[in-house]
């Protein structure tokens, strides 16, 4: 299992938990879940900026945990 939060990157988001359970699965690993853990990360580079906001396309941050078995 792991956690990690999708990125927004010039107002594009990035879903890295679905990337991730994607990468595991060509690897040969079951993607077995994927749950959200938090919504709307904060910090002074996120909450400055409308874009990382979702203003401008409704994208939100937030964290999920990936579930990966052998």
């Amino acid at each position: 299992m792991i956690v990690v939060g999708n990125s927004i990157v010039q107002g594009l988001e990035f879903k890295v938990d679905q990337f991730f359970a994607e990468l595991g699965e060509s690897v040969g690993l079951t993607a077995e879940a994927v749950h959200p853990i938090r919504q709307k990360r904060v910090g002074t580079s996120i909450t400055q900026s409308s874009v990382r906001r979702g203003g401008k396309n409704g994208a939100s941050l937030y964290e999920a945990a990936v579930v990966l078995r052998k």
